[in-house]
């Protein structure tokens, strides 16, 4: 009986593991994320857990630390990062490597990868030397990459993220690949995701047979938070005066130590096991919070329970929170709530004494197969231009690539070959993604082919018109009377090219058709935040003491900009909105809302920046934020025409041609 017991016991689940898997379910309470495949947009993201935890894990509610620490690098040539320097101070001050050794996800993926039995790389002068590479990589890819391409061309490249981050590769890209709604996503993945995934098998591999070798060797946020251990309230600490320095401690730790608490220990605890003196405990300032089987040195009486009482109140808490934090997240968050769809006027019914119209179908404007696209016009590499309303009577083939794009290049052959092969009676563009890691043009001139290329636009003009994602290649077929046949997002082969072209060709022309119509009688728009809606009225107080609204505006051009003094893309295209504002002051209604989550005052900080427009905070309930469609990507800008209607809502940072032109397009109507 004995026996079994004390197998039962062995077979236990420690402490720490159980504390470790339950940061793992806190940090990726978000289960409808794994279901639906989406990544969780909560306000919660806006903060930083203290682990290593991707924040396009599907299941991510917050933030990881060294992903946003490089973001606040990036903008440090406009914008000072002080919350996320101080989150990772205060985590630092707390815990140091503690968060390594209980808090961290991938510190258990990699303490489990080891329990395979293989033979097992012991520590030695090697290992010591290699755990000072992840100093190197720190320096090189959080701080240099980052800083290089944020202060220099005013880019966000986190590199330790893009280039390295196994945890990106496997909490993020691969458990959202691993969903069938994120099918056609494969069709973004390239060489960079090829050597990731690589360089995750490679780490994965290399923990098998060395204790967390990722830690010891790569980790930049263990880099940093080691340099905390020294002073961290939490953690590993030695009783000088019962301390014999045999050493046993040191010799039993599978992490690179020269001593208990230096910068490689993760305050794990299991050097407790070897003391012979009973010296070493984990605590909190001067609270014991956990100590060696049978109590420490020098307890005094009733300790050891006292202890077990006071965990197991904390372990119902955690329990407790953990509970409501699955609930919270996955059902109760206000945050999540999708708006209200807007509400479509009543239709007056046809009575028998009204004379009854012929039936005319009206085809409705959008990008799916049966509408209408929208005309858009974009400038090919070639300097012609390309429109779809200048296609009218031809087939149309619209391709969406980007030379980063694998699936793109390999087929970008086929669309080359119906170009030539109907050069007289088609009109095709293929249009490059806006982002760019290398330059097109010189790409497409070095390709030898034929057929028009095109850039994006920096507004995304064709993406927009043609419903396009970040998943590629996307492509999309019109009829000659530009009605849309065909537009997915996958590759495609020769066959299916030329039966859609023969499905297009075989169209009818019909001009009178072609024409968009415009019923006589005006139809009063739809309640909601898209465009071609009328924007719900609403009513903020403004900085200066005055009060916007949108009722109050009408008559007038309105211009309506989402920021935040956190958003460094917001930050640095105020003065362009505050342009505007100088220019047309006395024909135009304007507005800057702040977010309703302060990490400053931004009272002060429009005082003392000099603008002239008017400024608001939303309200708790996000007045704002919910009347214009607004999310946690920012900034976003929302622009009516003089009856109120939306004739420009979208989460990009502008330009001023582009303010000019909104302006113009709504001062018109």
């Amino acid at each position: 009986m004995d026996n079994n017991k004390e197998t039962l016991k062995t077979m236990r689940p420690s402490k720490r593991r159980l504390i470790q898997v339950y940061a793992a379910l806190l940090y990726n309470a978000h289960i409808k994320g794994f279901i639906n495949g989406e990544i969780f947009t909560g306000n919660s993201k806006y903060a930083c857990v203290p682990g290593f935890n991707c924040y396009s894990c599907p299941g991510a509610v917050g933030s990881c630390p060294l992903g946003a620490l490089q973001n606040a690098l990036a903008y440090s040539g406009k914008t000072a990062g002080f919350y996320v320097f101080g989150i990772l101070l205060l985590y630092g001050i707390i815990f140091g490597r503690t968060i390594c050794g209980f808090l961290c996800p991938l510190g258990l993926i990699q303490e489990l990868l080891h329990k395979i039995p293989t033979p097992k790389i012991p520590k030695g002068r090697v290992t010591r030397a290699l755990s000072y590479l992840k100093y190197i990589i720190t320096a090189v890819f959080v701080f240099g990459i980052t800083l290089w391409y944020g202060i220099m061309h005013g880019t966000t490249i986190p590199g330790f993220c893009k280039y390295i981050c196994p945890a990106g590769t496997s909490e993020g890209a691969m458990m959202l690949l691993a969903n069938p709604n994120n099918a056609d996503d494969f069709g973004m993945l390239n060489i960079l995701f090829t050597r990731k995934f690589v360089i995750m098998l490679i780490i994965g591999v290399a923990c098998i047979f060395c204790f967390r070798a990722f830690c010891r060797f790569i980790c930049p946020l263990g880099a940093i938070y080691g340099l905390f251990n020294r002073f961290n309230i939490i953690g590993v600490k030695v009783d000088k005066n019962r301390c014999n320095g045999c050493g046993a401690c040191v010799r039993n730790c599978q992490m690179d130590v020269r001593r208990v608490g230096d910068h490689e220990c993760i305050n794990c605890g299991k050097c407790m096991e070897v003391c012979a003196q009973k010296a070493i405990s984990i605590k909190a300032g001067s609270i014991t919070l956990k100590a060696p089987e049978g109590g420490c040195a020098g307890d005094k009486l009733g300790a050891e329970k006292k202890r077990k009482i006071i965990a197991g109140t904390l372990w119902g808490i955690a329990l407790a929170g953990l509970a409501f934090a699955l609930v919270w997240f996955n059902f109760l968050d206000p945050s999540l709530k999708k708006p209200e769809p807007p509400v479509q006027p009543a239709q007056p019914a046809v009575t028998q004494e009204q004379p009854q119209a012929a039936e005319e179908v009206v085809i409705p404007v959008g990008f799916e197969e049966g509408n209408r696209l929208a005309d858009f016009e974009i400038e090919c590499l070639g300097g012609e231009k390309f429109s779809v309303s200048a296609a009218k009577g031809k087939p149309v083939v619209i391709n969406l690539w980007a030379t980063y794009c694998g699936p793109c290049v390999q087929e970008l052959p086929l669309f080359n070959e119906l170009y030539e092969e109907h050069r007289d009676d088609i009109a095709m563009v293929a249009v490059h993604n806006c982002i760019l890691d290398d330059d097109p043009a010189e790409w497409v001139a070095n390709s030898g082919y034929t057929m028009p290329f095109a850039v994006d636009t920096e507004d995304k003009t064709v993406w927009n018109a043609v419903g396009g994602t970040s998943s590629m290649p996307q492509t999309i077929v019109l009829d000659r009377n530009g009605i849309v046949i065909y537009n997915k997002r996958k590759s495609v082969d020769k066959a299916l090219l030329e039966s859609l072209y023969s499905e297009a060709a075989a169209s009818e022309y019909k001009p009178e058709a072609a024409e968009e119509t415009v019923s006589a009688p005006e139809v009063s728009a739809p309640v909601g935040f898209e465009e071609g809606s009328r924007l719900a009225d609403f009513t903020i107080d403004c900085l200066n003491g005055e009060a916007f609204s949108v009722s109050a505006a009408k008559g007038k051009p309105v211009v309506i900009n989402l920021w935040a003094t956190y958003c460094g893309p917001c930050v640095q295209e105020l003065p362009l909105f505050n342009e505007l504002y100088e220019e047309h002051r006395d024909d135009i209604a304007m507005v800057a809302v702040h977010n309703c989550i302060l990490d400053d005052d931004p009272a002060e900080w429009v005082a003392n920046s000099g603008y002239t427009m008017p400024f608001a905070v939303d309200t708790e309930d996000k007045t704002v934020w919910n009347a214009v469609g607004g999310t946690s990507s920012m900034p976003q800008t929302i622009v009516l025409d003089r009856n109120g209607i939306v004739i420009y809502n979208k989460r990009k940072s502008v330009d001023k041609a582009l303010l000019e032109s909104l302006y113009a397009e709504a001062a018109e109507k």
